[in-house]
């Protein structure tokens, strides 16, 4: 943990007769973004019941809760129907997307520009990547093989099979991801981030899934367009999340938390790292929120 987060840690620790009029008006938490796969979300369904339970009560104090994802928006929105979270806004892509959870509201979308995606989509063809392409909340793959199969497990997510990525309509994708053994995972990873450096945004949100994105999108951004769209100060929010991909959405926040077993480059930028175990969020909402 930076020595200068250490501030805010203490004034959330703050108990209500030592100074608390200050830390009340300043520093209480009014929204708590959080990333799904390995933060909320345990082998790709699972809510930790101490986790939903923290998540309600944190909602019945007038906090709003915005699932922060590298999942496609209807994938996200199932477990914002399964928390109770309403019409929250739904942070889906990365920071690619921000809709509400119900109504469908966008508030944010920034794909992949033409040109990148042309790149892009050569980088990936020349290195016989598994390649998922992803327009209007649409998932096309060159064919139903292992990796699609995996996909649509983890994430309910169904492949549409295309052969050729390239010939598909609308060339400017919400997102293009990547999914590959872990070790070639981060060969792909390195390459790609040095080759297309300020032109795509190139991150990781699981060890085999590298994600090529708008270079302007993010989970920090998207999490400041939530907050302004509700009209809350960045000082008063929390980020989540456990994947480098969750980077800029815990240096962004008001409060960023990272979990346990993430990276440590992710844990050195968090002010506050949960204990083992599946119950990072409710342990983060109880003692920093609740």
């Amino acid at each position: 943990m930076a020595d200068s987060h250490i501030g805010k840690l203490h004034a959330l620790d703050t108990e209500p007769g030592d100074n608390a009029g200050s830390m009340t008006a300043n520093h209480r938490i009014l929204l708590a973004a959080m990333d799904l796969d390995g933060t909320l979300v345990v082998g790709g369904h699972h809510i930790p019941p101490r986790c939903a339970e923290a998540i309600a009560e944190a909602q019945r104090r007038g906090v709003h809760i915005v699932l922060a994802t590298g999942r496609m928006h209807h994938s996200a929105v199932d477990f914002a129907e399964r928390l109770g979270l309403g019409d929250e806004p739904v942070i889906s892509y990365n920071g690619a997307m921000v809709r509400r959870a119900r109504s469908g509201e966008l508030i944010l979308h920034d794909p992949v520009p033409a040109d990148a995606t042309a790149e892009v989509l050569e980088y990936c063809i020349t290195h016989r990547a598994n390649i998922h392409y992803y327009v209007d909340d649409v998932m096309y793959v060159l064919k139903a093989d292992h990796w699609a199969r995996d996909y649509l497990e983890r994430t309910g997510s169904v492949p549409v099979p295309v052969g050729d990525v390239r010939r598909l309509p609308g060339r400017e994708p919400t997102k293009i991801l990547i999914i590959d053994r872990p070790e070639r995972a981060e060969r792909h990873l390195a390459e790609a981030q040095e080759r297309f450096a300020g032109r795509v945004y190139v991150t990781r949100s699981l060890p085999e899934y590298i994600e090529f994105l708008s270079v302007n999108a993010s989970k920090g951004r998207a999490l400041r367009a939530v907050a302004e769209h509700l009209g809350l100060p960045m000082e008063q929010t929390m980020g989540l999340g456990d994947m480098i991909n969750d980077l800029p959405l815990i240096e962004e926040a008001g409060f960023g938390v990272a979990m346990h077993h993430a990276p440590e480059s992710v844990r050195q930028a968090a002010d506050y790292v949960t204990g083992p175990g599946d119950e990072g969020v409710a342990e983060a909402i109880e003692k920093l929120v609740l």
